[in-house]
């Protein structure tokens, strides 16, 4: 995954993977792709168990229960906005 993956249908954008057990990794992607993260460890011969998302770009989840969300701290507002020109 590290190198990118050939899919049926496109090759991934390198990952940063990182082992964090016998059977389970950290995963950072730069990329979106539907169900890539499964479709990726099915053409490596991985079955995928249990997936967890952390963080979308710079905004950490902590302990967000699933189906809900929260709003955002203007500290992580400011990124997303664009840049003023004075």
């Amino acid at each position: 995954m590290a190198a990118g993956v050939k899919l049926s249908d496109a090759t991934t954008r390198p990952c940063k993977v990182h082992k964090i057990g016998p059977k389970m990794f950290d995963i950072v992607m730069t990329q979106g792709l539907n169900r890539q993260i499964r479709r990726m460890c099915e053409a490596l011969g991985y079955t995928v168990v249990a997936l967890r998302r952390v963080r979308i770009m710079h905004i950490r989840l902590g302990e967000l229960p699933l189906g809900r969300w929260r709003q955002l701290s203007p500290q992580e507002i400011a990124p997303l906005l664009p840049k003023r020109k004075h």
